[in-house]
C-alpha cells in the first residue's frame, strides 16, 4: 500500500506541468548565489564597467529582463491552456494528457522563470552608489543574466515552431498512436514472430511508423498479375500479427 502510493505520486508528479518549472527556479537561485559569491569575492572587480555598464544601466537592463520573463512566462502559459483546449473540444480528450507533459513547454517555462528569479536577486546586490562613495555592480551575475536572456530569446522562437508543429492533425494521430504502440508493447511484450524474409519483393517491411510514399525499386510502375498477391506492409503495433497488412 505504502509502496503504491508512492508510485501514484511519483506519476502525478511526473505527468504534471509544474514539476520542470519548479525544478528550475531552485536552479535559477543556485546560479544566483553562485554569481554573487564570485562577485563579492573578488570585490565586484572581476568584470569592468566598459562590459556590463553603469550601476544605473545594469539596474535598468536587469530590470527589463525581469518584467519580460514575466510576460514570456504568461504567453507560454497562455499558449498551452489554448492548445490544451483545441485539443479537447476538436480532438480527442486523452491527448489533453499528453500535451500537459510537453516537455519543450516545460523546459520553456522553466527557463524563463529560472531567469526571472536569477535576475530578481541580482537586481538587489547593484548599488548605485552617492556622491562620495562610487556605486558597483555584480558584473558576473549581469553577464549571466546577458545570457540567459539571449538563450530565452532562442527558446521562444524554438517553441513557437514546436507549437505549429505539434498542432498538425497529424502530429496529434502520432502523440495517439505512440502512446497506444507503448501501452501495447507494455502489456504484450511477446514480439510475435520475426519479419518475413526481405528478400521476397512482394513484402515490404517497416522499421516504424509513417506514410508510405515512394520506394527505390520500380515495383509499383505496374499492378501485379491477376492471381498473384498484393505487396504488404507490417506496421510496428501489428509486428504480433502472423498476417500482413495489405497496401492495396
Amino acid at each position: 500500500m505504502f509502496s503504491s502510493r508512492w508510485y501514484k505520486i511519483w506519476l502525478s508528479m511526473r505527468s504534471s506541468l509544474w514539476l520542470i518549472p519548479v525544478l528550475c527556479v531552485l536552479i535559477g537561485a543556485v546560479i544566483s548565489f553562485l554569481t554573487l559569491s564570485l562577485d563579492r569575492v573578488n570585490d565586484y572587480d572581476l568584470l569592468g564597467e566598459s562590459v556590463v555598464g553603469t550601476p544605473d544601466a545594469a539596474l535598468a537592463i536587469l530590470q527589463t529582463v525581469a518584467t519580460s520573463m514575466v510576460s514570456l512566462t504568461a504567453l507560454v502559459l497562455t499558449i498551452v491552456l489554448v492548445v490544451v483546449q483545441l485539443a479537447m473540444g476538436q480532438f480527442s480528450p486523452r491527448i489533453v494528457q499528453r500535451l500537459l507533459r510537453d516537455r519543450p513547454s516545460q523546459f520553456a517555462i522553466g527557463l524563463f522563470v529560472a531567469t526571472f528569479v536569477h535576475t530578481l536577486l541580482a537586481i538587489r546586490e547593484v548599488d548605485l552608489g552617492s556622491a562620495e562613495q562610487p556605486g558597483h555592480v555584480p558584473g558576473v551575475a549581469v553577464i549571466t543574466t546577458f545570457a540567459l536572456a539571449l538563450a530565452s530569446i532562442a527558446v521562444l522562437v524554438m517553441y513557437v515552431h514546436h507549437v505549429g508543429q505539434a498542432l498538425r492533425v497529424s502530429a496529434l494521430v502520432e502523440l495517439a498512436g505512440t502512446q497506444t504502440r507503448h501501452l501495447l508493447d507494455k502489456m504484450y511484450p511477446d514480439r510475435g514472430d520475426p519479419y518475413p524474409d526481405e528478400t521476397d519483393p512482394s513484402v515490404v517491411t517497416a522499421i516504424k511508423s509513417g506514410v508510405f510514399s515512394t520506394s527505390g525499386l520500380n515495383v509499383w510502375s505496374r499492378r501485379p498479375p491477376k492471381g498473384t498477391a498484393a505487396s504488404s506492409c507490417y506496421p510496428p503495433w501489428a509486428i504480433s500479427s502472423p498476417r500482413a497488412v495489405d497496401s492495396f
